[in-house]
């Protein structure tokens, strides 16, 4: 259990400072632009990252679908930059066309012209997204945080800077967004070595027919998280979006160790067989409900006093949505190694429904909340559906492993190497 253990200080590490870097980011950007200001911006990034998350194709989820097969790994990294960049070309014709045709009734906007400039940015990222998955699947997770370290460091960088010598507006904001999402390119690049001579079209053919078998659901998924964000866009005002995307973007900083466990539990998962892959995901589940529970207290905990101190009284209003999204939170964050036990099951179908149902209901129920609670309704109907999703997941899996609801929740060994964790890290603060 050292090695996993060493490694996800390190992912923790990398991320820790990747996190400083975006908390520092947007101190920035909500005392530039305020509450309306940070809304008007962050709907753009929104609609840019459900574009990317709708064009993507799920290709990485066959990515790990095939890599657990035996394909040529050459191939596999060859069109993983060859495929994003194709898609990446596509994806924001049909997202900025979907905007036209809804017109601003149904999703207004602060300007097409920052929409454009953001869309620009996504043949790169999506290159970044198939890349990076390639990078974990081949053990290389550090290098995944550096690529992320380098583009929260310019975003932050800059941002400092443009503050400091004028006064910052949400298309310079996008602009940063779209250089800092495609910067890891640099790093990915040169490590992950993809070379054209090992384009392979047939592989690349069956990367896409498996990953358009699991699209609906991964993309569903990443609408669970923002669907509540165009609604209350559409619902509410821009003030109202701003104060609700605070509470959004700082509650998924408790996933940050939990996404860290399950990256690093990924090899071992597919590297195994069946009864292998339920023994470990059932110890990395243990760990990760832990870790999950002790983010989402720390976050409940910290949010009343520092968010007005940190980021300005005029955001305060985000902290009733925050505490409102705690338990769908525990609840994913625990839930969080299961997915990857699950997609080894080659259920697409069955997977995809989850997705949709745990979709649906945010849907329905941030339309009804909304109208009469505001921004604190649609947290309420979001961690409803969060936990309607983990605990389908759950359930899927306690059926296909044949283990007990039971032997999902911590046991005293879990317990005792946490204590151990947090009693080592309790000494190192001593003697510093």
């Amino acid at each position: 259990m050292r090695a996993p253990a060493r490694q996800v200080a390190h992912t923790v590490a990398l991320r820790a400072v990747t996190l400083v870097l975006g908390a520092v980011s947007g101190i920035v950007i909500a005392r530039a632009l305020q509450p309306s200001g940070r809304g008007a911006y962050y709907v753009i990034a929104t609609i840019a990252s459900i574009t990317i998350s709708a064009g993507h194709l799920s290709v990485e989820q066959a990515q790990v679908w095939l890599w657990s097969r035996g394909a040529d790994r050459r191939s596999l990294t060859a069109n993983a930059l060859v495929l994003g960049l194709a898609v990446g070309v596509v994806a924001p014709v049909v997202g900025g066309t979907t905007v036209g045709v809804l017109g601003p009734r149904v999703l207004p906007i602060t300007g097409y012209g920052t929409l454009a400039m953001a869309l620009l940015a996504i043949p790169g990222a999506m290159a970044v997204v198939y890349l990076n998955n390639i990078l974990v699947l081949r053990g290389r997770v550090p290098v995944v945080n550096a690529a992320a370290l380098l583009g929260g460091a310019f975003q932050c960088g800059t941002l400092l800077v443009i503050a400091s010598v004028a006064r910052m507006s949400p298309a310079q904001v996008i602009l940063l967004w779209a250089v800092s999402v495609t910067a890891p390119l640099a790093v990915l690049v040169p490590v992950a070595r993809p070379r054209p001579r090992h384009w392979d079209r047939s592989l690349a053919r069956q990367a896409v027919d498996r990953g358009l078998r699991y699209h609906l659901g991964l993309a569903s998924l990443f609408l669970l998280f923002r669907s509540d964000i165009l609604i209350l866009d559409a619902m509410t005002t821009t003030a109202a979006v701003g104060l609700y995307s605070l509470a959004v973007s700082l509650a998924e900083l408790t996933r940050l160790v939990t996404d860290a466990i399950a990256q690093i539990a990924l090899p071992r998962q597919l590297g195994t067989d069946d009864e292998g892959a339920a023994t470990a995901t059932v110890a990395v589940t243990r760990l990760s409900t832990i870790v999950a529970a002790a983010s989402v207290v720390l976050m409940c905990l910290a949010a009343p006093p520092l968010i007005p101190l940190v980021y300005g009284t005029a955001f305060a209003g985000s902290v009733p949505s925050l505490i409102a999204l705690a338990p769908g939170l525990l609840a994913l964050g625990a839930t969080r190694p299961i997915g990857a036990y699950l997609l080894r099951l080659d259920r697409p179908m069955l997977a995809s429904s989850m997705s949709v149902a745990a979709l649906l209901v945010n849907v329905v129920l941030n339309l009804a909340l909304v109208p009469f609670f505001g921004i604190v309704g649609s947290a309420v109907a979001s961690s409803i559906a969060y936990a309607t999703l983990a605990g389908l997941q759950a359930a899927w899996f306690v059926r296909a492993s044949g283990v007990s609801p039971r032997d999902l929740l911590p046991g005293p060994a879990e317990m005792a190497y946490a204590r151990s964790r947090v009693a080592g890290l309790s000494a190192a603060r001593r003697g510093a």
